[in-house]
């Protein structure tokens, strides 16, 4: 009798477990257990969405929108997760950050656009940001601050909120915006080099982009200094996506970086020498702008 009902019990968390998604699915990490459904999940991002939204100032430019969704849709479309929407938002700031909310929300300030070199350096960001999405990093964070039974009582409805809502998504906000572990984050930066190299770019551009802002970054950790931070330093970034990529498929080494298209999309239009009869839309027909050249 103890068996059977022990079977059952087993039975019953496992398709609870199934249900909730709770399995990771990056190749790139630990396995955890989230027991956060994704209708919850996507409730919060969605709430945490319309907080930002209601903050900050979105980008006007509809090139320069179309085109990062472009980009990030192609990243999304290769991601190890299809059970939820991706957005990709662009947000009018100097600041050279990008974040990611949980269930599929993904924003890049056009401060680090301007920083960015060419399209693989996007789609490398996009993809970092989308592998805290599917690795659930923010979900998870929430999960060990507050506990499922909390978080699952959540309502996140209307446009009012609780009080206890309104801190919740505070917390949430700092947990993206402050950076996540050093295992979240270098398994963010593996899945992104992945990610942009099957999608078609170059995974290499993965380590030009750390080197961006590397060289933009004021503060610079020594080495007693690196022992006692939670967020990985750059140096140890680039060892860690040398060593993926050098599992990755060699031919994805030959995919392209495409500087001219990015520069005709963005760099032109954000510095306020706009082309003249741009139109709006995915730019995967423009051969004219579609580079191929390779790095050692």
């Amino acid at each position: 009798m103890r068996r059977i009902y022990a079977l059952s019990l087993l039975l019953i968390l496992s398709l609870f477990a199934f249900a909730c998604g709770v399995v990771r699915t990056s190749p790139f990490g630990e396995t955890s257990f989230i027991l956060i459904p994704t209708s919850q999940e996507v409730a919060i991002g969605a709430a945490a969405a319309r907080k930002v939204e209601s903050k900050e100032k979105l980008c006007k430019d509809p090139i320069v929108n179309q085109y990062v969704k472009w980009v990030g849709q192609r990243i999304a479309s290769v991601s190890d997760r299809h059970d939820i929407k991706y957005h990709y938002k662009v947000i009018e700031k100097d600041e050279l950050n990008a974040f990611a909310l949980p269930g599929g929300w993904v924003y890049i300030y056009t401060g680090l656009l301007k920083k960015l070199k060419n399209e693989a350096d996007l789609a490398f960001v996009l993809g970092h940001e989308t592998g805290h999405i599917v690795g659930r990093h923010a979900i998870r964070r929430l999960q060990l601050i507050y506990g499922i039974n909390f978080i699952l009582s959540l309502t996140l409805s209307g446009k009012e909120l609780s009080p206890v809502e309104e801190q919740v998504l505070k917390v949430l906000y700092q947990i993206v915006i402050s950076g996540y572990s050093r295992k979240e984050e270098f398994e963010a930066d593996a899945m992104g080099a992945y990610y942009a190299g099957k999608a078609g770019w170059n995974p290499v551009a993965s380590i030009e982009t750390i080197e961006i802002l590397d060289s933009l970054m004021k503060f610079k950790p020594s080495g007693v200094e690196e022992l006692f931070m939670d967020h990985p330093t750059n140096k140890k970034r680039i060892e860690n996506l040398n060593r993926w990529i050098r599992t990755f498929p060699r031919e994805w080494l030959r995919n392209p970086f495409n500087e001219e298209r990015y520069r005709e999309k963005v760099l032109r239009r954000l510095n306020g020498r706009d082309i003249k009869g741009g139109k709006e839309g995915p730019p995967g027909g423009v051969s004219s702008n579609r580079e191929t050249r390779q790095r050692a």
